[in-house]
């Protein structure tokens, strides 16, 4: 697609969204000054990795897809070191806890977990009791959250918080 084509097809796009009126307007705010569109072009680029990986199966090695069995199996939120203590006879290196906390980090990393801090501890969980745990932490509610902040607090990716919160939103 050519430049012309792309910004026609950008301007039908923008005149047939609800909300392409705010958009455009943004847009134009930001295009206007070089800096603003520098910064823009890169967290253009960093949205569309971002999109690009929702689109890629999620693999596991086999002791991620253990840890994951493992927490989501327990039904409440686990600390690396009940993680470590439970799974270090099956998989000795996790009886490092600086091991199960990159198993687990990876987990919540790939959207498979959700973690949250309680008191100085993080505990990891599905990804939705993390996000209603974090919505109950802000006293938010789903109508009106911010889900990039939930994303950056329970670590999970924002696809999978905007996922999470449309799939509850969607079961009241």
């Amino acid at each position: 697609m050519n430049r012309s084509e792309s910004i026609e097809k950008l301007a039908g796009l923008l005149s047939a969204d609800e909300y392409g009126d705010v958009i455009a307007e943004i847009l134009v705010e930001i295009l206007a000054e070089n800096r603003k569109r520098n910064i823009f072009v890169v967290k253009l680029q960093d949205l569309k990795n971002e999109v690009k990986a929702i689109d890629q199966e999620i693999r596991f090695t086999p002791m991620e897809q253990s840890v994951l069995d493992f927490v989501l199996a327990t039904k409440q939120p686990l600390s690396t070191a009940e993680v470590s203590e439970g799974m270090g006879a099956k998989y000795p290196s996790l009886r490092h806890r600086t091991h199960a906390s990159s198993v687990l980090n990876s987990l919540v990393s790939k959207g498979s977990l959700g973690k949250i801090k309680m008191g100085k501890s993080f505990y990891f969980t599905s990804p939705v009791e993390a996000l209603l745990e974090c919505l109950k932490q802000r006293g938010e509610d789903m109508d009106d959250c911010s889900p990039v902040r939930i994303a950056e607090e329970t670590g999970m990716p924002l696809a999978v918080v905007l996922d999470g919160i449309g799939g509850l939103l969607g079961a009241e």
